[in-house]
């Protein structure tokens, strides 16, 4: 949103006048900025972005038509308030004493900036990109500000819509290639499909070509998600829907949270399944999941960061229906819980015989409706992490389909890490609970485990019921474990819900463990209000959380986007998100959670301290923790993705290193300027970032600026040393990037012998690498033009590389990457579409953000850029590495002997003239076949533009 750029020392705010700042006013749209893409930052007035003549210190600032490559108009922040000149030390300060803006290399208080009527940093209100729809644009974000019929529009327009919708350019100049999209709105319009069963509204979008994060995000602007598929009249409509719209939609269909299994984002139960076969594979990143057209719309797992188009999901007018709490009785020793009596019985007996145990005392296996209900199960019934347990979730009557043997509904899923897996030739057809936290795995009905009944609590007590004490603890607080806990009736701030626990003698709770966190789901889950005051905040130290007791912070559990960089108090939410955590302003009342030590428990001193064993060779020691930490500086080719060194470390014992306070960063000072993968990831959106040794998440350290996921793609952790600034801070990059790694062990692990493997290929007798029975030259250094690259090509049998899926992208990619950029065999068209060289169909798209661009319709090349391997248009004069490839059938032998690239930069036959080649052509042609010819070269029919030219 828009804001006001404040500087404290003179009281006053930046305005379109950029040579002084001025008395706020936050009417005034001369004082509103924006930031948009690529770093950015306009004003509303202007419609122009903010920017420097020069990056030299004492410069004055001036208003830029944006332009995304203009290096002088890209900005970012440092040390919080500091506003400088992205990758450089020149900051946004003030003259002397007086109001007259400059470019300074002093961070000093004048050269502070915050938002007007916040202490938050300019940076804290990022740009979000605004995905369009419609045929015309793929689903690409819209460009801010844009200019139309010479009018600049910072917003969406209705401007000569026939049907008044809002819409906008998705470059610059509308009238370069006339390229647009409508915005998203929460309307329903006649693009959504109503399913009559179900009230449920879908939406297809076959023509974009989006990630799934970002085909989530265009869903969630539209007021809905990607859609989820939990019955099987929902697939034959989507299937209905989907006819003939090309190969693959992404859904909400994923397995993001590495402690779970599949699950749909919305929150939907993941009860019915249509895999086609061999379908989940567990490739790494293939984590999202999509229906495949070309198979009956059955669903495969793709790579995240691949682009397909995707199905959103919506409903309209949901009534919001008050949580019933049912009260009764329970016969001993059945546990009540809501109106209903639970018993655990640890007799092994196979599902049928288990459901019948139970339905002998009037009830049936265990079904689970909740998270409240799941969390009750593990925390209250004396559930132990040994546990393998009987529930009553099952598909027998009808296959992939799964029901609860109660004949309830099935609102809630709690699966296990790859799990639903139907092995056993699809015969698992019954669900047990297991693990830590009961996750449900499905196995054959014929195993033998214990099992968990439930039936109805009576409505009149009796002198045999169950009663529920809390002993140890005073009346009105509840037993767990060792401890009571107390729910405040009142709303608070933070401090003063600190102060009423210790007026009780207790403290805000501290929650150490998984256990712990679902006991208390299971207390206040269900209760209406939003948010409870848990004893954790980070108001000393933004980096740093820590407990109001000064306990150890042992366990996390932050909602998605939490706690980012966010400074604040901590409360549990209620609701959807039961048990996940929040950072609030502390000064929000709120109710809250006490808790103390049970009368009864006797507490032991703490055993003596025995001081760890040392580290082994080449490891250190963590100050303040049980582990030793390695930093693995290898040459290029043994560099690893973030997977592969998570794989890395867990093989020597350890896990990639985890960060939880300054002290551990004196290890990271050896770390070259490149970085290293730590085990910081956001592989799931809807939890946040987790570390992947499953410690809490009590400290962050990222760069200003960071984390900013470009490209939608950036879902992994890399420490790096700024010797300039002398510190190491944290970056978010690709995930499938190649860099140095960070491991850590117990002191007292011994690491395995682990050898550090250099991936190799095979390659053919003139150096070509094989990978996929195809065979592939990459060029190191040879800079040339695009015909020059594709005569070379040509000239081994090949032609420039065509790219058809992830997996080949990847792999060129990380060969590549060291190489700077690559030709590869694309040219687009001034319309923006595009295709291969060899006439190859187009299966598979990797674009750079806000591409491909055709500037002055020069641009019809493409090339594979270095820093993620994704596709930039490119002029196709211009001299860089490329990449040919041929089919693995190809005779090496008959191979001409290569071709030393002409000089001057035009291929045989071909004058050059300025900074272009030219070729007349004799033969007679009609005008479309002149073009058609023109491009298959990779050039186009001669523009002329000037008397030199003519």
């Amino acid at each position: 949103g828009n804001f006001l750029i404040y500087n404290a020392q003179k009281n006053k705010c930046l305005s379109d006048n950029l040579q002084f700042i001025t008395t706020c006013d936050p009417l005034s749209s001369k004082q509103q900025f924006r930031w948009t893409s690529e770093n950015r930052i306009f004003n509303v007035a202007q419609k122009k972005c903010l920017g420097v003549g020069s990056k030299t210190e004492g410069n004055k600032l001036q208003w830029y038509i944006c332009n995304a490559r203009n290096d002088l108009q890209k900005w970012e922040c440092t040390n919080n308030t500091q506003f400088n000149l992205k990758n450089e030390s020149l900051y946004l300060s003030l003259q002397g004493e007086s109001t007259t803006l400059t470019l300074s290399r002093k961070q000093e208080f004048k050269s502070q900036w915050t938002i007007h009527g916040s202490t938050d940093n300019i940076c804290s209100q990022p740009y979000e990109e605004l995905y369009t729809l419609g045929e015309v644009g793929f689903g690409r974000p819209c460009n801010f500000p844009f200019r139309y019929k010479n009018k600049w529009y910072a917003d969406c327009t209705i401007d000569d819509s026939s049907i008044k919708r809002l819409w906008c350019a998705i470059e610059s100049i509308y009238e370069d290639n006339e390229l647009w999209g409508y915005c998203p709105t929460h309307e329903t319009d006649d693009s959504w499909t109503k399913n009559p069963l179900t009230g449920m509204y879908y939406q297809i979008s076959k023509m974009s070509a989006l990630t799934w994060y970002q085909a989530r995000k265009s869903c969630q602007q539209q007021g809905g998600d990607l859609a989820s598929i939990t019955e099987p009249h929902e697939q034959n409509l989507i299937s209905g829907l989907g006819h003939g719209t090309g190969p693959v939609l992404w859904t909400g269909l994923n397995s993001l949270d590495s402690s779970s299994g599949w699950h749909w984002i919305n929150g939907q139960p993941l009860r019915y399944l249509n895999w086609q076969s061999g379908q989940p594979s567990f490739q790494p990143g293939h984590s999202c999941g999509a229906v495949n057209q070309q198979y009956d719309s059955k669903w495969s797992n793709e790579d995240c960061s691949a682009r397909h188009g995707h199905i959103c999901q919506k409903v309209l007018n949901t009534p919001t229906i008050p949580p019933i709490v049912h009260t009764g009785s329970c016969p001993r020793p059945w546990i009540p819980y809501l109106g209903h009596c639970y018993y655990l019985n640890r007799a092994k007996k196979t599902w049928l015989e288990a459901k019948d145990s139970c339905r002998r005392d009037g009830g049936d296996l265990l079904s689970i409706l909740s998270v409240e209900e799941q969390s009750f199960a593990i925390s209250q019934l004396g559930y132990l992490k040994t546990d393998e347990l009987w529930i009553g979730l099952n598909d027998l009557r009808t296959a992939m389909l799964f029901e609860w043997s109660d004949h309830s509904s099935v609102p809630f899923v709690s699966w296990e890490m790859n799990e639903p897996s139907h092995n056993a030739d699809n015969k698992e057809d019954c669900v047990i609970m297991r693990g830590e936290e009961g996750k449900w795995a499905d196995e054959m009905c014929k195993n033998k485990y214990g099992f968990i009944c439930k039936k109805d609590a009576h409505s009149a007590p009796s002198t045999n019921d169950t009663v529920i004490t809390s002993p140890g603890c005073k009346p009105g607080w509840t037993r767990y474990g060792y401890y009571c806990y107390f729910i405040g009736t009142e709303t608070k701030t933070f401090d003063e819900a600190k102060q009423m626990c210790v007026k009780s003698e207790s403290y805000l709770v501290d929650i150490t463990t998984r256990v712990e966190n679902a006991f208390l789901v299971s207390l206040v889950g269900m209760r209406p209000e939003k948010h409870f005051w848990i004893g954790l905040s980070n108001t000393k130290d933004r980096h740093t959380f820590e407990w109001t007791n000064s306990q150890k912070v042992l366990y996390t559990h932050f909602n998605a986007g939490m706690p980012g960089r966010k400074q604040g108090c901590v409360a549990t939410a209620t609701g959807t998100s039961a048990g996940l955590w929040d950072v609030l302003s502390c000064t929000n009342k709120e109710k809250y959670i006490c808790k103390q030590m049970a009368v009864d428990v006797i507490t032991t001193p703490a055993p003596t301290t025995i001081p760890a064993p040392n580290c082994s060779n080449e490891w250190f020691p963590l100050m303040n923790r049980d582990f030793c930490a390695k930093i693995f500086d290898v040459e290029d080719e043994q560099k690893k993705t973030w997977s592969e060194a998570l794989d890395f470390c867990r093989a020597l014992g350890g896990d990639l290193l985890s960060i939880h306070s300054l002290s551990d960063f004196q290890l990271t000072n050896n770390i070259r300027n490149q970085g290293a993968w730590i085990g910081y990831s956001i592989q799931d959106p809807s939890v946040g970032w987790v570390w992947s040794d499953g410690s809490p998440t009590s400290f962050e350290n990222w760069q200003e600026g960071e984390p900013n996921n470009y490209n939608n793609v950036e879902n992994c952790a890399e420490i790096t040393f700024w010797w300039w600034r002398q510190r190491a801070e944290w970056n978010d990059l690709h995930c499938e990037d190649k860099k140095n790694w960070c491991c850590q062990i117990r002191k007292e692990v011994t690491p395995n012998e682990v050898e550090i493997a250099t991936k190799t290929y095979n390659k053919t007798d003139d150096g070509w690498i094989i990978f996929n029975d195809n065979q592939y030259y990459i060029s190191e250094y040879k800079f040339v033009s695009m015909e020059e690259a594709r005569m070379f090509c040509k000239q081994k049998h090949g032609d420039l590389v065509t790219i058809n899926d992830q997996k080949e992208r990847l792999f060129l990619w990380h060969q590549a990457k060291s190489h700077m950029d690559f030709y590869i065999g694309m040219i687009v068209d001034l319309d923006k579409s595009f295709t291969w060289l060899d006439g190859s169909p187009v299966v598979f798209e990797a674009w750079q953000k806000n591409q491909p661009a055709v500037l002055n319709d020069e641009e019809r090349c493409v090339k594979m850029a270095s820093n993620q391997g994704l596709w930039e248009s490119i002029n196709c004069g211009e001299r860089t590495n490329f990449i040919c490839k041929r089919s693995g059938a190809v005779e090496v032998n008959s191979t001409a002997a290569p071709i030393e690239p002409p000089k001057g930069g035009c291929a045989p036959e071909w004058v050059k003239f300025e900074s272009k080649c030219y070729k007349i052509e004799l033969e007679l042609k009609t005008w479309l076949e002149a073009r058609s010819y023109c491009r298959s070269l990779g050039g186009d029919l001669s523009s002329i533009t000037s008397r030199l030219q003519q």
